[in-house]
């Protein structure tokens, strides 16, 4: 039986990172068209649960392909897009931090985001890419 269920992944993609997240997510979906057949009789239930099990069998389907490189461009472009937002996050909770003593300003030629110190009155901002800004801080 061991030898088996090792033939049978032989050669196949398994679960990655978004075999996992679609998995979890049409359990998520499932579990809501329950909640919502018994708490409003039933409506909105079908699709959640057409989207669950729509859900579930991609994961399984992504976890017995033979298709490797193709598997792995698309768990490598959900990481990187998961990546962006963590980065993202980070960059406004640090701002968020720093809002008492600095002020940010976006550039509007190149969409930096510029630092400037709060309480310096008028001044005009230097941007890397040339653009000069004159703002109040």
């Amino acid at each position: 039986m061991k030898g088996w269920f090792n033939n049978l992944f032989q050669g196949r993609q398994g679960m990655d990172e978004l075999s996992k997240s679609m998995f979890w997510w049409g359990l998520a979906c499932l579990v809501m068209s329950l909640l919502l057949a018994a708490l409003l009789n039933g409506v909105l239930s079908a699709p959640f649960s057409w989207i669950g099990l729509l859900l579930i069998i991609l994961c399984f389907v992504r976890a017995f392909s033979r298709q490797l490189g193709q598997r792995e461009m698309e768990n490598r472009a959900y990481l990187a897009f998961w990546e962006r937002r963590r980065r993202q996050f980070e960059m406004r909770k640090e701002r968020f931090r720093q809002r008492k003593d600095f002020r940010f300003f976006k550039c509007p030629g190149c969409g930096t985001i510029l630092r400037v110190p709060r309480g310096k009155g008028k001044i005009h901002i230097n941007c890397r890419c040339g653009y000069v800004l004159y703002r109040r801080t």
